[in-house]
């Protein structure tokens, strides 16, 4: 996050708080004791998140710089997940069937959080707007929508893979309307090829 930290200081002078659901959702991770938890939370969820954010933001931006800051750091978060879902995939084959069915409730009660909580509140709070209505009208809007499939769309597939989508949690994202998304394409396949490459310090504008 220090490249995101100074562009923003250098380029627009300011910066918001991490938001509340970020926060929440870091706050249920961090604390656990379990590695392999912290480790579902950070590489899978949040990792999940950030590259749905990064994609997005990506797409949108219309300054060069900031736009090859999202190419060269997705390419790295790319890494990031590619290795917390071979890693995870192998250990929690080896846990029991309690242990995994834990696992599995605990990535979903993250996906939960995910999906209620996030939202840019602190850009609500700093125009003066009702947070409640602006949350509403964020949360049933079409690039709300949009946003939420692009983030499961990320997630839903590793968990698939890692092995933590039993019956009891497919039914619980069945009800959230994301299970569909498990079948895409493998989210962990990376072009290790294309990565090898030396990187080309052109603006990424595409």
């Amino acid at each position: 996050m220090e490249v995101y930290n100074k562009y923003l200081q250098e380029r627009i002078g300011w910066n918001y708080p991490i938001m509340p659901g970020l926060k929440l959702l870091l706050d249920k991770i961090l604390p656990d004791q379990r590695w392999d938890l912290k480790f579902i939370g950070m590489q899978i969820i949040i990792e999940g998140l950030a590259l749905a954010a990064f994609e997005r933001q990506r797409a949108t931006v219309m300054d060069p710089l900031l736009k090859d800051i999202f190419y060269l750091v997705i390419r790295d978060e790319a890494r990031h997940v590619t290795f917390g879902v071979n890693y995870l995939e192998e250990f929690v084959s080896t846990l029991s069937e309690e242990e995994r069915n834990d696992r599995a409730e605990f990535a979903y009660e993250a996906c939960v959080v995910m999906r209620n909580r996030f939202g840019s509140t602190n850009v609500i709070n700093h125009y003066g707007w009702d947070a409640e209505a602006a949350a509403q009208a964020q949360i049933g809007s079409e690039a709300g929508r949009l946003f939420n499939n692009l983030l499961f769309s990320k997630i839903m597939p590793n968990l698939k893979k890692i092995g933590l989508l039993n019956d009891e949690v497919s039914e619980k994202y069945e009800e959230m309307g994301i299970l569909e998304f498990k079948d895409l394409d493998d989210a962990t396949v990376t072009d290790w090829d294309e990565m090898s490459k030396p990187l080309e310090y052109a603006y990424k504008t595409a």
